[in-house]
């Protein structure tokens, strides 16, 4: 099979991850190509692409007009002739009806604006039924798919040591507080240590982004810029190898339609302490692979991070939390969700020629 996976950019978030990993193992079977139209290819994540993969970029200014670079891509893929194209944005709706291969796309998280039409794709899936969710509200009628995002879990190196001194928080994510909650993290940690003393616990920040300054300036506010470290942007293969150094990993988010670093902490036996949003609780299913707070509740995540430092020192934690991981890798193993999609290529190109645009009510 010929795949191309389409995307405007290729950083370092979620969306862009997944979609190097799934492009490699789809490469070992498959001619797999990944076309990304603008100007943005991260260095790392180039240089982690699996090399069986044909890379193309086209080199858009971002939010550039010219319609040269519409009439580039739609050459290329001529050229390449794929049966299944995948979309990770719904903007490349506009493909519909300048190429003849099936357009699939997957939605990546709540909350997306979701431009073009999305009866251009022949195929819609969500990364978690939070997504799923959110689609439907807006958009009622189609018919939508939950394709798990996954991780290489044998990538990942386990935890072996727990209840260590001072209790290490991690929080990755790119540094958007209004989205994902790091200023909920920094209030609580200052009420730890008001209740358990200033040896306690210390966070680690990873990730860059635009609330930077802001964090810091809280950190320094409430008196913990201490017992805060602000350590920029890692790899993955860097972060899969530091994560079990860590004693928790805590996921603040104010709103997620998923959340690949709650996944990363479970496959390095790390315990999770999530916000009860629909993404992170689908995740941990419920509380079984994982614990919970309030959303945007400061003292009910400051009572959390108590409670999972008590925990910690449990004499069966360390089996308990290589428990999680085995149950977590049968759900979200990255190979799982490569094959899925391969699966619904399949489904596409044997109907491709009669398969008219799906408009019935939504099924999972």
């Amino acid at each position: 099979m010929k795949i191309v996976h389409l995307t405007w950019g290729l950083g370092v978030g979620g969306a862009e991850v997944l979609l190097r990993d799934i492009a490699g193992i789809q490469a070992a079977g498959n001619e797999t190509w990944v076309v990304v139209a603008n100007a943005d290819v991260d260095t790392s994540v180039r240089q982690a692409l699996d090399p069986r993969v044909r890379l193309e970029t086209l080199g858009r200014p971002p939010g550039s007009r010219n319609p040269w670079y519409l009439f580039r891509l739609v050459a290329l893929l001529r050229r390449i002739k794929p049966d299944v194209i995948h979309a990770h944005q719904a903007s490349f709706a506009r493909l519909r009806g300048l190429v003849p291969s099936p357009l699939l796309l997957t939605v990546h998280n709540t909350r997306l604006p979701l431009s073009g039409r999305l009866d251009a794709f022949r195929s819609i899936c969500c990364i978690s039924e939070a997504v799923r969710h959110d689609v439907e509200s807006r958009f009622p009628g189609l018919v939508l798919r939950v394709i798990y995002n996954g991780i290489p879990f044998a990538a990942v190196k386990p935890k072996a040591r727990y209840g260590g001194t001072p209790f290490r928080i991690v929080q990755i994510s790119r540094l958007a507080h209004a989205q994902k909650g790091q200023d909920l993290l920094i209030r609580a940690l200052r009420l730890v240590l008001d209740r358990l003393g200033d040896a306690a616990a210390s966070v680690d920040f990873i990730g860059e982004g635009e609330s930077l300054d802001y964090l810091r300036g809280l950190a320094a506010d409430q008196g913990v810029e201490s017992h805060c470290r602000f350590l920029g942007g890692m790899t993955r293969q860097r972060i899969y190898e530091e994560l079990q150094g860590y004693d928790l990993l805590v996921q603040p988010s104010r709103y997620e339609g998923f959340g690949l670093t709650v996944i990363e902490a479970i496959a390095a036996c790390v315990p999770v302490l999530v916000a009860d949003i629909e993404g992170p609780m689908e995740i941990i299913d419920g509380g079984r692979l994982g614990a919970s707070f309030r959303s945007e509740d400061v003292a009910d995540l400051a009572r959390g991070l108590i409670g999972m430092i008590t925990l910690s020192l449990q004499p069966e934690f360390p089996a308990q939390m290589r428990a999680r991981t085995v149950q977590a890798a049968a759900r979200f193993d990255v190979a799982r969700t490569a094959q899925a999609y391969l699966d619904e290529y399949a489904r596409l190109t044997s109907v491709a020629d009669v398969m008219p645009a799906e408009t019935s009510r939504s099924s999972r």
